[in-house]
């Protein structure tokens, strides 16, 4: 192989910064291998842990997550864990997050960036020059941006008019927190229905059964447990959402009826069968003993189409409805009584 053809292939190598947990190395070294990543470097919001971590990924640690984004030349920034980084209206986030996107880095994050209504409304009320989020940030888990969802789009198109939503998420904590479960369950809830007039939601923490109770706190930062809701709408058309980063292993289902009859989309595929129950449509993924893990897949092709140049970047989450309805579906933990997300977003928009 000659000079230029060794420097061409070495300009283009995918290389990472992850930073996470000691729990998500597995994870972080299956999405870099199904992504052809090179981590270059490791970074990781407990104390202490960075050395070993990038020890187990090969790579070089770092402990000052905004430094790396300011000065990186990595591909990617992957955020399987960002800690407080992010977590509410941070100037100093923010310009870091500005800084990689000057310079063509993409930032890619499990968890969601910012990590409530009133940091939004924070942010946004900011200079141009500190908008480094949201719109810096790509968020991996989201259903409606998984190629199996993508795959259904014109089953969805033709099934038409949706009166009742369910969707039920599941997964263990590497694989992402229930906030970000939330985030994802709320953001498809709003695309087929809009944003709902009430939330009424219950939180079971790990903990249950251990003489430890807890209640959600205001952010969707280090939201972990189980969570039901009932989301309602005016016009009386109503969606369920049942979620927990406590689940083992990662499934994904959205249920959708409608006058068409009833519409399932899995993480193989998809089932759509008529009113009496005959099957109008069916697309499943036969999978086999190398096949990676449907949460790998999903992280994996998150990151590729990321960084692919020639794949548009996905339609703009309403991330005010998504945020405010998230809140309220947190404060309605608390009270035990339906919240209002409008309500939400008319004391932010107060702050």
């Amino acid at each position: 192989m000659n000079a230029v053809s060794t420097s061409r292939k070495e300009a283009s190598k995918k290389t990472a910064v992850v930073w996470l947990r000691p729990d998500q190395v597995s994870l972080a070294h299956d999405v870099a291998q199904a992504s052809d990543l090179i981590i270059e470097t490791v970074g990781s919001p407990t104390r202490g842990e960075s050395t070993s971590l990038a020890r187990k990924l090969k790579s070089e640690p770092a402990d000052d997550l905004r430094s790396v984004l300011a000065e990186t030349k990595a591909s990617v920034v992957l955020l399987l864990d960002p800690g407080e980084f992010g977590k509410e209206s941070e100037p100093a986030d923010d310009r870091a997050l500005a800084a990689a996107k000057s310079r063509g880095v993409k930032v890619a994050s499990l968890e969601p960036i910012p990590a409530s209504a009133l940091a939004l409304q924070n942010i946004s009320a900011e200079t141009d020059e500190q908008l480094g989020a949201p719109e810096s940030i790509r968020l991996l888990a989201m259903l409606r941006h998984s190629k199996r969802y993508r795959d259904a789009v014109e089953v969805i198109e033709q099934f038409g008019h949706v009166r009742t939503l369910s969707l039920e998420l599941y997964n263990s904590p590497e694989q992402g927190s229930l906030g970000a479960q939330l985030v994802s369950a709320l953001d498809a809830v709003i695309a087929h229905l809009g944003t709902p007039e009430t939330i009424d939601a219950s939180f079971v923490s790990p903990a249950q059964g251990q003489s430890v109770y807890s209640v959600p706190g205001e952010s969707l930062r280090g939201f972990s447990g189980d969570l039901t809701a009932v989301l309602r709408f005016p016009d009386g058309r109503a969606a369920t959402i049942v979620a927990s980063d406590h689940a083992g292993r990662w499934n994904r289902v959205l249920t959708l009826l409608g006058p068409a009859g009833r519409l399932r989309i899995y993480d193989d595929g998809f089932e759509f069968l008529g009113p009496a129950g005959e099957k109008v449509d069916e697309a499943r993924h036969r999978r086999t003993v190398k096949s990676p893990p449907h949460y790998v897949e999903v992280f994996s092709d998150g990151i590729d189409r990321l960084l692919d140049a020639h794949i548009p970047t996905p339609t703009p989450m309403d991330l005010l409805s998504i945020l405010s309805t998230a809140q309220a579906a947190l404060l309605s933990t608390r009270t035990g009584q339906p919240e209002s997300p409008d309500t939400i977003r008319r004391m932010v928009s107060r702050e």
